[in-house]
């Protein structure tokens, strides 16, 4: 190519000049002329290039989003119908479960109906024997027992009878009158006719021995005056005689009664002694003789003196009547000293047991108030039924510890059954229960529970699952936890069965406790309660709590008893949104919250010291946000000087009528961080002395219910130093341990 070229151009020139004496061109550029339009190109290419990668991995990466968001949905999907066959399956077995109880019930319903006919067959069955029964045949039997202490009664009295025999003494003096009462029951007669004492004796009488008299009429026939007719005189005598006859067994005085006649005539062998035995609570009164024999003195000797001519001083009559009532009388008065010797002595021998001894309020059928035997007899009043004490009220069930998680594990999950169940073993193991009114709780209404929340809230929360089932409405809306099981959030779990009827049952005790200390039956009082309450909203539950307990309580005051004041104080490291949310426009109800903030970086991020309300409730709604993070942590110092310089002024200015308390104990030390983190220590008692100066508010009408604090020993400590303010006790705290400085209180102040 050069030859050629050189050709070319030798040819070309004009002259004819030899080669070598044309000048040699010696520039390096002409031969690369065309390389830099090649090196742009290549970069232009190159460019080209990378868009198209650049294009190319941008497709590729729309590729694998629209993939992961298809796998995404498909999984969403996969989880939700997963979710909703649980929620099935639960509803299921809870129906079943409800359903094998029904027909359990209705079964037990059909055997009880069935016993109840049974019986009334047998009933009736006994009743027709009965009636068709013959005159001989018995009417009932006695049970072995009964045989046996009637035995047992009929051989003492015949011991009884065969050493009075021995002894050949006849109890004619009154001295020796006296009966010997067994283990037989005092209240069923005597069922043989032996006797300790002869009946009737005339005879002679000590003057010691003499007893007063009682009235057996309207007229005392000793009395009578000696020239009255001896036809009305022998008509009064005859009459006592009946009454006396009367009196020892005759049901009737007349040829009527056969048995009568036989003992009126002696006919039925020799004398036989007759036991006359005294009711308890009717003591003059006996309650009949068997007929075994008759008297010792045949009643016609009575009636033969009675109707004798007066032939004689009047006076042989009058002695006649007068040995007869006198005989009758005494014999009475004998009775009912025995009786009440026999009272005596065992009351004695009780007490020298060491037991003791009350006889039954009702005072028996005595004598007259002039008798010596009722003038000696105790009367017992009946005390009325002790009264609710005036003192700290307690409420407590452990149907809210049933509210757990359905993983089963309650290590992972701070609030669980064991927070409250070891407050209540403290409050026993200190002695501070038995001081206290417990009082039963109850699951509050859904009426109740809507003077807060929303109808859908409650209706999602505090009804059957069953329910939410039925209604369409009602949209539930649970995540799966970690786990296993089921919540609203990653923090609040949720069991279809319990946890429903645990924060109604919550939420009714707070009530009743708030309810009976403004009314004044209790002087002030702990709810020991789960879940809390204070962060639920009027349509969100959120920080383990459903329904607002503090907060429905004081509107139920509000418009139930028309309390016009009242004072939330809320102690518990996280701020009480829902308990804000609901008075931040009454100016009937302060709100004070004392709670960590870190501007707004801390759980539930609400509460910053310029929320003070809205409309007419401006200036009712007081956060001290402490702020700062845990460099160093709030102390005791910084809460009580809190309160002296923040809360107390406060309070007493707004001069409340009823003071709740929304008592978290998580600001004590023991709870890591994200739960709380300050260092308030529970053994020098800071809660309770807090609790004391909220006691000088409101007449002291005082409720604390139990929040947050997940730290069992921390919780325990508070709760028993704020019952045992409760209950007025000193409140003795180590200050020594209060050394941290004013730090959170002094960056509050600054804003």
């Amino acid at each position: 190519i050069l030859s050629l070229s050189a050709v070319d151009v030798s040819a070309a020139l004009p002259l004819q000049v030899p080669p070598s004496a044309i000048p040699m061109d010696l520039r390096v550029d002409h031969q690369f002329a065309l390389a830099p339009m090649d090196s742009a190109q290549r970069e232009q290419q190159l460019q080209q290039e990378l868009l198209a990668l650049k294009q190319k991995q941008q497709i590729q990466r729309q590729i694998l989003i629209a993939e992961f968001q298809r796998q995404h949905e498909q999984l969403s999907r996969q989880h939700e119908v997963q979710l909703q066959e649980h929620v099935k399956h639960q509803q299921d077995l809870l129906a079943l479960k409800h359903q094998q109880e029904l027909l359990e019930h209705q079964r037990k319903l059909e055997r009880h109906r069935q016993e109840q006919e049974l019986e009334k067959q047998q009933r009736e069955q006994k009743l027709q024997l009965l009636k068709n029964k013959e005159r001989g045949q018995e009417s009932a039997v006695a049970s072995t027992e009964v045989k046996m202490r009637l035995q047992e009664f009929v051989l003492n009295k015949k011991k009884a009878l065969a050493q009075r025999s021995l002894n050949h003494c006849l109890p004619n003096d009154p001295r020796y009158w006296k009966t010997q009462h067994s283990s037989l029951d005092q209240s069923s007669p005597p069922q043989t006719g032996i006797s300790t004492y002869n009946h009737p004796v005339l005879g002679l009488y000590d003057p010691k021995d003499d007893f007063p008299l009682r009235k057996t009429g309207r007229t005392n026939l000793l009395l009578l005056n000696v020239s009255c007719p001896v036809f009305s005189l022998s008509l009064g005598l005859r009459t006592a005689v009946q009454v006396y006859l009367l009196r020892t067994g005759s049901k009737k005085l007349g040829t009527n009664s056969p048995s009568l006649a036989h003992r009126l005539t002696g006919r039925e062998g020799p004398v036989s002694q007759l036991s006359l035995y005294t009711s308890p609570s009717l003591p003059n009164i006996t309650l009949g003789l068997p007929a075994t024999g008759p008297s010792s003195v045949s009643p016609s000797f009575f009636l033969s003196v009675i109707e004798r001519p007066l032939s004689g001083p009047s006076g042989s009559v009058l002695f006649a009547a007068g040995v007869l009532l006198v005989h009758s009388e005494q014999q009475a008065v004998l009775l009912e000293q025995q009786r009440i010797h026999q009272l005596r002595n065992y009351q004695a021998s009780m007490e020298a047991a060491g037991l003791s001894v009350t006889f039954p309020g009702h005072r028996p059928l005595s004598r007259a108030q002039s008798s010596p035997a009722s003038a000696t007899f105790p009367i017992v009043v009946q005390e009325p039924p002790a009264k609710p004490r005036f003192t700290t009220g307690l409420v407590y069930d452990s149907l809210m510890q049933k509210h757990q998680c359905m993983c089963g594990n309650s290590n992972i999950h701070p609030e669980h059954a064991g927070r409250i169940q070891s407050i209540w073993s403290r409050l026993q193991e200190t002695g501070l229960r038995g001081q206290c009114e417990c009082i039963r709780g109850r699951k509050a209404t859904l009426e109740e529970l809507q003077t807060v929340h929303s109808e859908a809230h409650v209706l999602l929360y505090g009804t059957n699952p069953l329910r939410q089932k039925l209604d369409s409405s009602v949209t539930p809306m649970f995540v799966r936890l970690p786990c296993g099981g089921i919540g609203v959030d990653s923090d609040t779990i949720w069991n279809e069965v319990h946890s429903s009827s645990a924060a109604r049952l919550a939420v009714g005790s707070v009530v009743d406790l708030v309810f009976k200390v403004a009314s004044g039956e209790l002087r002030n009082g702990f709810a020991v309660v789960r879940p809390p309450g204070h962060h639920a909203e009027e349509s969100t539950p959120m920080g383990f709590c459903y329904f607002n307990s503090v907060a429905i309580a004081v509107k139920l005051l509000q418009q139930r008893l028309n309390i016009s004041k009242i004072l939330i104080v809320d102690w518990d490291v996280h701020h009480g949104n829902g308990t804000q949310q609901a008075f931040y426009s009454d100016p009937n109800v302060l709100y004070v919250s004392l709670h960590r903030y870190d501007d707004g970086n801390f759980f539930p991020g609400s509460g910053a010291h310029d929320e003070v309300g809205i409309g007419p409730g401006v200036g009712f709604n007081v956060n001290m946000a402490f702020t700062g993070g845990l460099e160093p942590p709030m102390g005791d110092a910084d809460y009580l000087a809190a309160f002296r310089t923040v809360v107390m002024p406060i309070a007493n200015e707004f001069a409340p009528d009823v003071v709740l308390v929304s008592s978290g104990f998580d600001a004590v030390e023991g709870h890591p961080p994200p739960l709380g983190g300050y260092k308030l220590t529970a053994k020098c008692k800071c809660f309770g002395y807090l609790t004391k100066q909220l006691m000088g508010l409101a007449g002291g009408r005082l409720v604390l219910a139990l929040e947050g604090g997940h730290d069992l020993t921390a919780i325990c400590d508070a709760s028993e130093a704020c019952v045992s303010a409760l209950l007025g006790n000193e409140v003795r705290a180590d200050w020594r341990r209060v050394t941290q400085g004013w730090t959170g209180l002094y960056e509050w102040r600054k804003r």
